[in-house]
């Protein structure tokens, strides 16, 4: 009789013949959550097999249907439709509480799935104003800085990016989070774009007596995780890596070069038959020397990104609500 080791419990149970690994636990009185009830809707009976995946059933179609739409690896199975042939497994349950289940329905809502993937990210900082808020009457630095975001925002989503963090006088966006294929062109676009922007706002700010604003701008295409940091707010979806930090260091090596937009070698590798380049040159970033490259214009005509409207938001965020609704009054074990 096949035999399944559940962690975090570090419990045993054995399967008897048909049995799906959701059954055995359950009837082991091993609290795997199990919202839809087995019928592989909801995945909160997903679990990680550790050892022994060779001893299991493959996927059935609506496993593979889901395990798809959540981007998982190939360990990660639903204990609802999986079951043991022969031989002994262990597993660990990954959903094992009501935050674990909100996280989950975060996950179906905002289409992030824990794996890592390929973006470009881009950061934006406002040098030489760490004293901006001192020099500036309070209403001053208000305007400004609310006209200078009204633009990144405008421009990043205008190019298919979105803003993940600000910070002071320092903001991050991350393209390629649903337009995959040319998000590092998105990028030096919309990077070359701001600067345009911030050139035409200190015009107008000089016309007001203010003083002008100094953008810097770091790219760097890479793989980051992906997450889902409030569930309020389906847009903000937080990047995870070392691949942030360099590109934070890639935008700060802006004030040696003396330029005002940096990128690294990869995001020059997928741009290079279409962008214009000014300078380029190394960074050391610990041990490592990063190549990196000034690109001044871009040839040919920018990427067309087709918008979310409000209605298909509206609907995303209906499909949501149906999901919660459906497993509303199912007992969460």
């Amino acid at each position: 009789m096949p035999q399944v080791v559940c962690y975090p419990d570090n419990k045993s149970v054995d399967l008897e013949s048909g049995q799906t690994i959701l059954d055995g636990l359950l009837n082991g009185d091993i609290p795997i959550t199990n919202v839809c009830g087995g019928q592989a809707y909801c995945s909160t009976c997903r679990v990680m097999l550790l050892e022994g995946i060779e001893n299991c059933t493959d996927a059935t179609q609506s496993e593979i249907a889901l395990a798809k739409k959540l981007d998982f690896p190939f360990h990660v199975r639903l204990a609802c439709q999986t079951k043991v042939l022969q031989g002994d497994v262990k597993v660990r349950r990954l959903v094992n509480d009501d935050q674990d289940i909100d996280i989950v329905d975060h996950q179906f809502s905002s289409g992030t799935t824990g794996n890592k993937k390929a973006v470009t990210l881009l950061v934006a900082k406002i040098r030489g104003a760490t004293n901006f808020d001192e020099i500036n009457f309070p209403y001053d630095t208000f305007y400004t800085m609310s006209r200078y975001f009204q633009c990144l925002h405008k421009i990043v989503h205008q190019y298919g990016g979105v803003i993940n963090n600000y910070m002071d006088h320092l903001a991050i966006a991350t393209f390629g989070i649903n337009h995959e294929s040319n998000s590092a062109a998105q990028a030096v676009w919309a990077g070359l774009e701001m600067l345009k922007s911030q050139e035409e706002l200190n015009h107008f700010l000089g016309q007001l007596s203010y003083q002008p604003l100094n953008l810097t701008i770091g790219l760097h295409f890479a793989e980051v995780v992906l997450v889902a940091a409030d569930p309020q707010r389906l847009d903000l979806i937080i990047p995870v890596g070392s691949a942030v930090s360099l590109s934070q260091q890639i935008e700060a090596s802006n004030v040696r070069a003396k330029t005002s937009i940096l990128m690294s070698e990869s995001v020059y590798a997928q741009v290079q038959s279409q962008v214009i380049l000014g300078r380029k040159g190394n960074i050391t970033v610990g041990d490592q020397d990063i190549k990196v490259f000034e690109p001044v214009g871009m040839t040919g005509d920018p990427p067309v990104i087709e918008q979310v409207t409000a209605a298909e938001s509206k609907s995303l965020l209906g499909r949501v609500s149906t999901f919660m609704d459906r497993f509303s009054g199912k007992k969460r074990r």
